[in-house]
């Protein structure tokens, strides 16, 4: 798991009702929702099947840019250039998944209700 999510879970768990409790819990929250603003701020990429269109997403799934090759404005219509936006941002989104799950790994079963592009969007960490 990223070094940020152990710590805020072990500081969490550590001080979680003594008397340095709120300025502890207090920093650790802070540090994981700096970890986790930079982890969401990663991008990753994919192509659509034909290779016509390239798109970036953030690890937090927003769409970070699109290209859309010279050659699909010339060989699609309007309808199978938008389905091939969808797929290659619905395939960068995929491959960021599978990025965010290699640097976070598991998160613990009380934490796998929580979207944590939501949190940090929320400012909720």
């Amino acid at each position: 798991m990223n070094e940020f999510v152990e710590r805020f879970l072990e500081t969490s768990e550590r001080y979680y009702r003594s008397e340095s409790a709120p300025e502890k819990l207090t920093e650790a929250a802070r540090d994981f929702q700096a970890g986790l603003t930079e982890l969401m701020s990663q991008t990753a990429s994919a192509t659509d099947q034909r290779g016509y269109v390239d798109a970036t997403v953030s690890l937090g799934r927003k769409v970070v840019k699109t290209h859309i090759s010279p050659h699909a404005m010339r060989d699609l219509d309007a309808w199978e250039l938008g389905e091939a936006c969808k797929e290659a941002i619905a395939e960068a989104r995929l491959v960021a998944a599978e990025q965010f799950k290699a640097q976070v790994g598991d998160f613990p079963d009380r934490f796998k209700h929580l979207d944590p592009a939501e949190l940090v969007r929320r400012n909720r960490v």
